[in-house]
């Protein structure tokens, strides 16, 4: 009985640092691309934010203290399943098809919300450390987050292993220049590394005009 609690722990407390994806799942396909996307971005570290410019594709990871070495040009950035702006705002649209919603925006059919409508980053705290869950806390540290952003997957930590749902939706980034982009994520984990959760992709039109 020792010998099963023990391993038992052990399963959560990987699970809580790692994701554990190796018990659940098996490799498959190589990562694909596209011209208009991220595919498999590695957001696994809960200390480090990814910096992306959807103009020329670039990713760049720091420390999530490092405030010194972020990019003059980024328009969004990961932490985990967070999402952040670079001055702008979000707004969830009803479509969860980029084409769609290309296709009606075009045809008058679908007309852009207001200002109003699209929500900016409120200050928040993200997790940077997993592994105090045991001790029935989690590490946090201050940041700015925005929450319409970061509907588009939902965590439930309350099932082991946790649910991961995702709303399908596309997105509207608004940019601080008031340029939209079109988002709309299509996947949290990584086929081509045991399945393991944190890598993040997703479809973009920038600018959607």
């Amino acid at each position: 009985m020792n010998r099963l609690f023990r391993w038992m722990m052990a399963v959560v407390l990987c699970w809580a640092t790692v994701g554990c994806d190796w018990i659940y799942d098996d490799p498959s396909e190589q990562p694909s691309t596209s011209d208009n996307g991220f595919a498999f971005i590695d957001a696994t570290s809960y200390t480090q934010w990814v910096y992306l410019d959807l103009t020329l594709q670039r990713q760049t990871t720091l420390y999530y203290e490092d405030t010194t070495e972020i990019p003059e040009e980024w328009h969004l950035a990961l932490h985990r399943y967070d999402v952040k702006t670079h001055g702008g705002s979000g707004y969830e649209t009803d479509y969860s098809s980029l084409e769609k919603l290309t296709e009606d925006y075009r045809a008058g059919r679908f007309v852009l919300p207001s200002d109003d409508q699209f929500v900016t980053d409120e200050a928040d705290s993200i997790i940077i450390d997993m592994s105090t869950m045991m001790e029935g806390y989690l590490t946090k540290a201050p940041s700015k987050m925005n929450r319409v952003m970061g509907r588009w997957l939902s965590v439930d930590l309350s099932t082991m292993p946790p649910i991961y749902t995702e709303s399908g939706r596309v997105y509207l980034l608004r940019m601080a220049d008031a340029s939209l982009a079109a988002i709309r994520f299509t996947g949290y984990s990584n086929p081509n590394n045991y399945n393991m959760k944190g890598y993040i992709s997703f479809d973009y039109i920038y600018p959607f005009e």
